[in-house]
């Protein structure tokens, strides 16, 4: 049998990994998907309390501007997280976090670094657990991860209701609705926001207007830092 149950919990980069590899088995592009994969770590270490990204804003005319340059600030939650790679990922950003003090980790540098290993990781989950159907390459081809198409399917219908208003904005999907905008995902799907949208939803207003500002504010810059699929990027500063 192909697949879990379309039920079944995944974690924010296991979502976002498999909303990216499309019905031919391939990412649209790979350095782009690695940032956001990496970049999906953070959300879900900031919805479990355990950091927070901190952007640098500004108020003109009563109005805040972001820079959308991100630090990363480890909370004191010092507990499990349940999650094995969540642990580790913990402790190798306070050892990152040491080495570069008193200086802070910034989004974009940590993206750089973690991005591709962020990628194989959680590819290789989703595979083992039955969400990616993994097909090796050959000399003429590349090897390629097919999602589970009852999960993804299940997992757009979600992204759907919540841009449609027929559910409410949770912390969860902010997050990962940001990251489906940052990397293209939901223009891919047609489900896409524009650029001031999205900034009016980092500041609070229509319906992540009851979330907390500090996770609003991570998740804006998380989603603003990924890299175009050109290779450009968006991100102010490093």
């Amino acid at each position: 049998m192909f697949g879990p149950a379309p039920l079944q919990r995944l974690s924010l980069p296991e979502e976002f990994t498999l909303l990216s590899y499309g019905e031919n088995g391939r990412v649209p592009n790979s350095a782009q998907t690695a940032a956001g994969c990496a970049a999906a770590e953070l959300g879900e270490l900031a919805l479990r309390r355990r950091l927070l990204v901190r952007p640098r804003k500004t108020r003109k005319l009563g109005l805040e501007i972001y820079q959308l340059r991100g630090e990363i600030e480890l909370g004191p939650n010092a507990t499990s997280t349940g999650l094995t790679w969540a642990d580790d990922l913990l402790s190798a950003l306070h050892t990152r976090t040491a080495i570069l003090a008193p200086r802070p980790l910034t989004v974009t540098r940590w993206l750089r670094e973690r991005g591709r290993e962020a990628l194989a990781l959680h590819t290789a989950a989703l595979t083992g657990r039955g969400a990616l159907r993994h097909t090796p390459g050959t000399l003429l081809t590349r090897t390629r991860h097919h999602p589970d198409p009852v999960l993804r399917t299940a997992l757009l219908n979600g992204v759907r209701t919540v841009r449609a208003e027929q559910v409410p904005l949770d912390e969860h999907m902010l997050f990962l609705c940001d990251l489906l905008d940052g990397a293209g995902l939901t223009k891919d799907f047609g489900l896409t926001l524009t650029r001031p949208q999205r900034l009016e939803r980092a500041r609070g207003t229509g319906a992540a207007g009851a979330l907390p500002e500090t996770l609003r504010d991570t998740s804006t810059v998380l989603g603003f830092s990924l890299p175009g699929r050109e290779g450009r990027t968006i991100t102010i500063g490093d």
